[in-house]
């Protein structure tokens, strides 16, 4: 985590190589290393990681029509954009009539990059729980894009599942082909600091400003898994989820299991935050059977995400999988 006024040179030079899949963030943040003023601006935010909300309040305000020449830059909003190399006065100008409201949007919001083809993985591991019926939780859920999972058409290198959907997600499979059977969600909750609605449209422009301008797959899958989920019956319940939880596997109707979901939310919580979550979800396993899916990247060393899976607290690793779901690797009978 990097705190506000702390972001520097250095953290700038590596965030850069994050940044080189967007060939306009690239340049636009390489232009802030050597701009004190520039610079400055991004110092007064301390929501995480400071570059991709900041860039993500500028995207934001310009998708909603601020008129400036920094428009014809992004492909995102123009069929032609202008080369990149004319960007940096463009830039600078617009950060610096709009310094305000870039740092109130960025310091008001979080960056909550709903990835629906993520569930490319998390469907796999829900079904190796062997359930036909279960409540499913999503924890640190945003818009509630994983809660919709039953709702997509999946094509596992030509392992076909799912109804006829506007939301396709193709992935290359590495390792095992899928275990897939047929499930019924009996109800769809999701937890999270924020919670944004895919009905609001204000929210539906965030998660799209969020997207790099250049990723024009993901952006059109993302409108498409919006849509979706407002078809779909959620309960979204915002506030920390160690406060939640409990409250909510307690209230959930009957006795069927319940499956609790995690995608790359619990490199947020600090260690003792993790622990508490388990001894959590085990005391009320007492209660009804729960079973866990996890998606992280938990360990430097380790920095492939794990999909790892269970029905106690020590969950059994079932394979990996690229963060956007481009690939997933299974690896049944293998877990560790």
């Amino acid at each position: 985590m990097t705190a506000a006024g702390s972001v520097d040179r250095e953290y700038l030079l590596s965030w850069l190589e994050i940044a080189r899949d967007s060939p306009l963030y690239f340049e636009l943040i390489g232009g802030v290393v050597d701009s004190p003023e520039l610079l400055s601006v991004l110092r007064r935010i301390h929501s995480q990681p400071p570059p991709n909300v900041f860039l993500g309040a500028i995207h934001y305000l310009l998708m909603k029509g601020a008129d400036s020449p920094l428009r014809g830059f992004y492909p995102s909003i123009v069929d032609d954009p202008q080369p990149i190399a004319g960007v940096a006065e463009p830039f600078r100008e617009f950060v610096l009539a709009h310094e305000d409201q870039i740092v109130d949007i960025a310091n008001s919001r979080l960056t909550q990059t709903n990835e629906s083809r993520r569930c490319v993985a998390l469907l796999p591991a829900v079904m190796a729980a062997q359930l036909g019926r279960f409540h499913l939780i999503d924890l640190g859920t945003s818009a509630g894009l994983n809660l919709a999972m039953d709702r997509y058409r999946y094509d596992w290198d030509g392992l076909k599942w799912g109804p006829e959907s506007p939301v396709d997600l193709a992935t290359e499979v590495r390792g095992d082909r899928p275990q897939l059977h047929n499930i019924e969600i009996l109800s769809r909750t999701g937890l999270d600091l924020n919670v944004l609605r895919p009905g609001n449209p204000d929210d539906r422009l965030w998660l799209d400003a969020l997207i790099w301008p250049e990723q024009h797959e993901r952006r059109h899958r993302l409108r498409a898994a919006m849509a979706v989920a407002t078809q779909v019956e959620v309960e979204l319940i915002e506030g920390d989820v160690l406060d939640l939880l409990s409250g909510v596997l307690r209230g959930l109707p009957g006795d069927e299991p319940a499956i609790i979901v995690n995608s790359f939310i619990l490199n947020q919580f600090e260690a003792a935050q993790r622990e508490s979550l388990v001894d959590l979800i085990d005391e009320e396993r007492a209660k009804r059977r729960i079973f866990r899916v996890s998606l992280e990247i938990l360990q430097i060393e380790d920095p492939l995400p794990r999909l790892e899976i269970g029905e106690e607290p020590t969950l059994v690793q079932l394979g990996t999988a690229h963060h956007h779901g481009e690939w997933i690797d299974l690896r049944y009978g293998a877990g560790s």
